[in-house]
């Protein structure tokens, strides 16, 4: 169909005579390592993109990064466009390790789970946080301790474990705008992720308290392999 501005003079959704396209709509807890992931397997892994997939990522206004204002992110970004509820997919990619700190806490997420269920939304949760699907990419992950993951604890001002490591096999690992390292995506390092992540808990709502991650479901919506 086409990812494009609404008409709000037209129906919400139109059925081309062509085989439409099936748009995967994002909206990122992260303002910028994890949108700058998504467009780097936009890019390098094109090839394995069918052409009938649209990618969009719904832009960040804010900072504001509670499971509430992921989906409220999302849902400001869908009303301008044509969409098909049933056809397209709509995701919400989440850290539980951030909103522990937080005031809403597990409840937060607890909370967007079954509005997002109702919606037909889905929600992509990585347990501590993002950096440890990043670092599925890269290593033998049996190799390392469960617990030293999950807990990813704070070695210095400025890093936790998580990102140490990854700065220790990249050389640099940096979350400012425009820095996310490139090299970490490849089609053998994604394909490493999804079968290790497979090593950990993958259900939604278990993830909250448990080291694991479901982002492999959205991959595979995107990426053939």
């Amino acid at each position: 169909m086409g990812f494009k501005e609404r008409n709000f003079g037209q129906p919400t959704y139109q059925q081309q005579e062509e085989e439409p396209t099936r748009v995967v709509i994002i909206s990122c807890e992260g303002t910028n390592t994890e949108p700058e992931y998504f467009e780097a397997i936009k890019e390098k892994l094109k090839d394995n993109i069918s052409s009938l997939i649209e990618i969009e990522l719904a832009p960040k206004p804010s900072n504001a990064s509670e499971p509430k204002d992921v989906l409220d992110n999302l849902e400001a970004f869908v009303e301008k466009y044509d969409f098909n509820k049933g056809h397209d997919s709509l995701w919400l990619v989440c850290d539980r390790e951030k909103v522990i700190a937080r005031k809403t806490g597990k409840r937060g997420l607890l909370e967007v789970i079954p509005l997002c269920e109702a919606k037909g939304y889905s929600i992509a949760l990585l347990n501590p946080l993002f950096e440890f699907w990043l670092l599925l990419h890269l290593v033998d992950i049996t190799t390392y301790n469960k617990d030293t993951l999950f807990e990813n604890e704070k070695i210095s001002a400025k890093k936790r474990y998580l990102d140490q490591e990854l700065t220790n096999i990249l050389g640099v690992y940096n979350k400012k705008k425009g820095k996310f390292n490139k090299d970490i995506v490849s089609l053998d390092n994604v394909k490493r992720a999804i079968k290790q992540e497979k090593l950990f808990e993958n259900d939604l709502t278990k993830i909250m308290d448990t080291l694991g991650g479901n982002l492999s479901s959205l991959i595979n919506e995107i990426v053939t392999f």
